[in-house]
């Protein structure tokens, strides 16, 4: 990501969409159970929120910590990217999870009827 705001529009991005698609899922087919429909949103909501609040990192030294300001630079730039990286990775896992588990909510016969409609 570019920067923080595009992170955070992002993450509301994706665990939106994710719930929309779960709640326009049950009311285009009523045989998944409501039940499962806010468990998934829930679980979504839980995602989003926690994920935004480790946007915000800090790095916990400071110059003086280092020889030069230039060593400083390159550690920060380093411990950034591994704290993102990891971030982002810890997302997608759980969007990964939310995906399976909106998969395990529909009945088989809904499945059939959404392979049916693609196939067509």
């Amino acid at each position: 990501m570019a920067n923080k705001r595009d992170l955070k529009k992002y993450i509301r991005t994706s665990c939106g969409a994710a719930a929309v698609d779960m709640i326009l899922a049950r009311d285009a087919f009523p045989q998944i159970k409501r039940a499962d429909v806010y468990n998934i949103v829930a679980q979504a909501v839980a995602l989003q929120q926690g994920s935004l609040a480790r946007v915000s990192i800090d790095f916990d030294q400071t110059p003086k910590d280092f020889e030069n300001k230039a060593i400083y630079n390159k550690e920060r730039t380093k411990y950034f990217r591994q704290a993102y990286a990891k971030l982002l990775a810890d997302f997608a896992d759980g969007l990964d999870e939310l995906v399976k588990k909106m998969n395990e909510a529909l009945p088989e016969e809904v499945r059939k009827q959404i392979k049916e409609a693609l196939a067509e």
